[in-house]
């Protein structure tokens, strides 16, 4: 086992302490050992054909793609990277499973911070990515991770019980495997989908329920294999490219060309200040609205009022009427507002923004959602473990129940 001390030169570590400051500065790297573990690892060497200043910059970058052009693995942009790494935890001698193998990087990230004590495996289910990380990882001397091919949705029972398991592909649901697999006491980190609302989410494994500890926004390539859920997009505008994507329960065939149409706007009194997080609200929409989808105009084209977000913007269909949140600028930040198309157009944006104004009054200021997961046919089956939920989310292998409280409980 190598020490994954970069031997490029002087550059290269350059622009890694750059980038590194730059993501302490962000309040996205909080612990000293996430922090050495990005310092020492140099992630140029897992994106042989990128430049120095595209593999150091905090941007993903596309490693492969299918033959229609999409794109099946990459390396994940490293701000989201050090987030999950702080909401994963590890420490020296944890066993870690990851989901999503990727180019090897966060691999070599997780071993150094399991230490020579630890154990950490990579699965993937792609032949090819496994074979690159698997590469690049001797190439700096991780020969201690085990790079495998497998279904994600699977796990790897050969180094079970895991202290930590970590998915950098998003999912749908929390596979079977994932809670046999984890130690009583250990830790998940998923990108967990409600109706398309994506978010990193920390789970602790105590007593066969999983206990949310952080939230934080994100977006990933799907699963692919057993563990795939399919999603559809529309076009909202024949004119412009804005598109609504969707679970593939939701009918959104009411949102096709909706914003060719008149609109109307409700204004909600609502703010957020500059660079605010609202990723607590598009979650709390999300299981509001059965309907919800995220929103995305990936050239500016905001229509006639500016998204709230470029590329995941809170939206919801009914039928033929179609949502969506909307800001305007007022002094210290940015008021809320909802414009609605179609024949109840006006309605529906009343309803979302009534929404909007319920998070603003229940779930802010010390509090936030947090989610708790029980495996379906279990104890989600018993009225009372959800009693006190603000909201029940049903999924294939698990029931969901989300509620408000304070922000120090998730923590403590």
């Amino acid at each position: 086992m190598g020490d994954h001390t970069d031997t490029s030169g002087n550059e290269a570590q350059r622009l890694r302490t750059r980038l590194v400051g730059g993501l302490r500065s962000i309040g996205v790297l909080r612990s000293q050992a996430v922090e050495n573990a990005m310092l020492t690892v140099p992630r140029h060497r897992f994106l042989p054909e990128a430049s120095l200043r595209a593999a150091y910059a905090d941007d993903v970058y596309v490693t492969k793609r299918d033959s229609t052009g999409e794109a099946v693995s990459s390396a994940s942009q490293p701000a989201i990277v050090a987030e999950m790494l702080e909401q994963l935890d590890v420490r020296p001698g944890h066993r870690v499973l990851e989901i999503g193998a990727g180019t090897g990087y966060n691999a070599a990230l997780l071993d150094a911070l399991a230490g020579p004590e630890g154990a950490v495996t990579t699965v993937d289910i792609d032949a090819d990515t496994v074979g690159r990380a698997r590469s690049a990882l001797d190439d700096v001397g991780c020969d201690r991770v085990a790079a495998v091919r497998g279904d994600g949705e699977l796990g790897w029972p050969d180094g079970a019980p895991y202290d930590r398991i970590i998915a950098t592909v998003g999912t749908w649901d929390l596979p079977p495997a994932w809670w046999d697999q984890l130690a009583d006491g250990g830790r998940l980190v998923a990108p967990l989908s409600i109706r398309g609302c994506e978010h990193s989410v920390a789970f602790d494994h105590t007593g066969g329920v999983m206990r949310s500890r952080s939230i934080v926004s994100c977006g990933f390539m799907p699963m692919r294999g057993l563990g795939s859920h399919e999603g559809a997009a529309v076009e909202l505008s024949s004119g412009r490219i804005l598109t609504f994507h969707v679970d593939s329960e939701v009918d959104a065939a009411g949102a096709e060309g909706a914003l060719d149409g008149r609109g109307s706007t409700v204004w909600t009194s609502v703010r957020l200040k500059v660079n605010e997080d609202a990723s607590q609200l598009s979650l709390w929409l999300a299981c509001a609205f059965p309907g919800y989808g995220r929103m995305s105009a990936p050239f500016g084209d905001h229509g006639a009022q500016r998204l709230l977000m470029r590329w995941a913007n809170p939206a919801v269909v009914e039928g033929g009427d179609f949502a969506y949140v909307v800001c305007r600028k007022v002094p210290g930040g940015n008021e809320i507002g909802v414009r609605g198309h179609g024949p109840d157009g006006a309605a529906l944006a009343a309803r979302v923004a009534d929404q909007v104004s319920l998070w603003d009054r229940e779930c802010r200021d010390g509090v936030s959602l947090q989610i708790t997961a029980y495996r379906a046919g279990g104890r989600a089956e018993e009225p009372e473990e959800v009693a006190d939920a603000r909201f029940v989310v049903p999924k294939r292998h698990t029931r969901l129940a989300i509620r408000v409280a304070p922000v120090s409980e998730a923590l403590g």
